[in-house]
Order: C-alpha cells, then sequence, then structure tokens
C-alpha cells in the first residue's frame, strides 16, 4: 500500500466538512430525511444530524451502514462531489 505524503493528506475537519455536505446531499437527491435514514440505517436520528452538522466523527461501520441504504460507497461519502468524475451525458 503506497501511503501519501504527509504534505498531501487530507486534514480531518475537511473530511468530516466534505462527510456531512455528502451525507445532506445524498439525502436530499434521494428525498430521504434523516428519520427514515435512521430508521434503515440502525444509526440513531440525533447522530445523523451530529454528523450533517459536523459535529460527531462516526466509525467506519457506521458511514457503511448509512452508505448502504444510500446504495453508496464509503469513499463516495468521503470523497468531495467536484472531486468526482463525470458521466459522459
Amino acid at each position: 500500500m503506497t501511503r501519501l505524503p504527509l504534505s498531501e493528506t487530507i486534514p480531518a475537519s475537511t473530511l468530516k466538512q466534505t462527510l456531512a455536505a455528502n451525507l445532506a446531499t445524498f439525502c436530499a437527491s434521494r428525498r430521504m430525511t434523516q428519520t427514515a435514514l435512521s430508521k434503515r440505517s440502525g444509526v440513531a436520528a440525533s447522530h445523523i444530524s451530529h454528523i450533517i452538522h459536523g459535529k460527531a466523527n462516526p466509525t467506519l461501520a457506521t458511514m457503511q451502514n448509512l452508505a448502504d441504504v444510500l446504495d453508496i460507497t464509503v469513499i463516495d461519502l468521503l470523497t468531495p462531489i467536484s472531486a468526482k468524475p463525470r458521466l459522459p451525458e
């Protein structure tokens, strides 16, 4: 496994902001409320709210549960939307 040089790592605060924005965006695009996501994922609604507001550090297991319900990957949750490749139209 190749590790990124320290100068190229992503700060935790940036990851948290990206996760927050992406989780909100993916929920909205699927017209899924935080309550519905909570019921389907088993993650407390209050925890989802804290994630979306950038106040929580979810475990990988929590992110996987959320991603599974949203039919995306954990990588999708952590990658800035502007950095994702677009499919040709």
